[in-house]
């Protein structure tokens, strides 16, 4: 293989806590013509980095941001030219804080290639990447767009933490609303590749033959409008992450032909006879049992496994109410600007930790916007609440006079919805998510006066 002029020489110092790794990557080194100097502790290598010039700093991931002597800042400081590579093991484990100031350092995985150490040396240096500011509690709250603090949400970071340093296919599961692009948006923004395109494709809202265009490509006069030829998405990415959501809506015939293009990374264009590379992660996602799916024949099981390399299951909100309190506060913090810095009363807060959630994290912001158009104070209280969940509180606090409590929230749900109607009827049957014809039949029933109540 021939190696760049510029890499005849480097003078490498290599940072390793494991001998075997040590010796292995050193001989990948001088393999590439580097002169390497080896060392095992963070304490030599940062008196070494003190004392001599070297080109290169290349260093375990967790020897070089260790809590007792973090050596990324002292090395760039030391020597503004040396150059920083970090790698790490294909399945190591790291800690959100880590990654997540990592951003613009090349990272290689052990055991490392002659191929991708050549090309970190050769290619051109970045700047370090930028710290990140704010204050522990933020990072504790929120992770890369995900929220919540709950045991289950932990360990959902944890292993986003580790799946985004690699380029394995990711299967996320997962009830609808529980916040699966999420996840894929975090994977790729913790990457190496955060920079790369993030292409998002619904496999349920279009048509086959409208999938096999926007998946693969095609060229003109491939099928009748197509004027004018067009890369697929698998392309487009690059070396990013296409988002395959609702991957169990993919039509069979079609499921072939991803399972062909993820086993070669390669792409045939429809009309076309010319294969091209693709190189994009591929993360999928659905709210299907696909494992039913192979049984019944729905879903190709050659598929599922390649798709299965490592899967996320996300918990339904009904798992993880203890996080209601803070995705409700996050909620609200997006609307401070119309609320004038609404907040939760504790009736209204306790009537949310009670409700089951069906539609998850989604019906729980749907919820919150809801009532904060129907609120009128500086507090949400259990009235702005949807009737679903004032039925569910009533039914919860009382045991034999139900059908009256729920005849009074009904009415109250009614004459409120009214209210924020300005009389409309119509919108107010909207409001409450029934029929027109119901409410007439219940403003009858009740004898509730719309001019009164508006």
């Amino acid at each position: 293989m021939g190696l760049h002029p510029a890499a005849m020489t480097r003078k490498v110092l290599l940072a390793d806590p494991d001998l075997a790794s040590q010796e292995q990557c050193a001989r990948v080194l001088r393999d590439c013509a580097c002169e390497v100097r080896a060392v095992k502790s963070a304490a030599e290598a940062r008196t070494l980095l003190e004392s001599r010039q070297f080109d290169v700093f290349l260093a375990d991931l967790a020897l070089a941001t260790g809590s007792e002597c973090n050596l990324l800042q002292p090395a760039q400081l030391a020597h503004s030219g040396v150059r920083i590579i970090l790698m790490l093991e294909g399945n190591g484990n790291f800690h959100p804080p880590q990654l997540l100031h990592l951003r613009g350092y090349p990272l290689l995985t052990k055991p490392l290639r002659i191929e991708q150490v050549a090309e970190a040396l050769q290619a051109p240096s970045a700047p370090p990447p930028e710290p990140r500011t704010g204050t522990s509690s933020s990072v504790s709250e929120q992770f890369a767009g995900l929220i919540g603090a709950s045991e289950r949400m932990k360990k959902i970071y944890r292993l986003v933490s580790k799946v985004a340093l690699q380029r394995h296919p990711v299967l996320i599961m997962g009830e609808s609303g529980t916040g699966k692009e999420l996840v894929a948006r975090a994977i790729h923004a913790l990457g190496p590749w955060h920079e790369r395109p993030f292409v998002p494709v619904d496999c349920g809202a279009l048509p086959p033959t409208l999938i096999e265009s926007e998946l693969f490509g095609h060229v003109k006069g491939a099928f009748t409008g197509a004027i004018q030829s067009r890369q697929g998405l698998l392309a487009v990415a690059g070396l990013g992450t296409v988002f395959l959501d609702e991957i169990g809506e993919l039509p069979i015939e079609l499921q072939s032909r991803l399972l062909r293009a993820l086993q070669e990374h390669e792409i045939r264009p429809l009309g076309s006879n010319e294969r091209t590379r693709f190189e994009a992660r591929i993360i999928a996602a659905t709210n299907q049992d696909l494992e039913a799916g192979v049984k019944n024949g729905s879903f190709r099981k050659d598929l599922f496994f390649r798709l299965n390399v490592v899967s996320i299951k996300m918990p339904p909100l009904r798992e993880r109410k203890e996080d209601i309190p803070q995705l409700a506060r996050h909620f609200l913090g997006r609307l401070e600007g119309e609320t004038s810095g609404s907040r939760l009363s504790d009736e209204a807060l306790g009537c949310l930790m009670s409700y089951n959630w069906p539609g998850n994290v989604r019906e729980l912001e749907n919820c919150i916007q809801r009532a904060v158009s129907l609120g009128s104070g500086t507090f949400i209280e259990l009235r702005d609440l949807p009737s679903a969940m004032l039925y569910n509180a009533a039914r919860k606090s009382s045991s034999r006079q139900d059908f009256g409590t729920l005849q009074a929230l009904e009415q109250q749900a009614i004459r409120q919805a009214l209210q924020a109607a300005g009389g409309d009827r119509v919108r107010a049957a909207k409001l409450l998510g029934i029929g027109k014809t119901t409410i007439y039949r219940k403003l009858k029933e009740y004898g509730i006066d719309v001019n009164s109540a508006a």
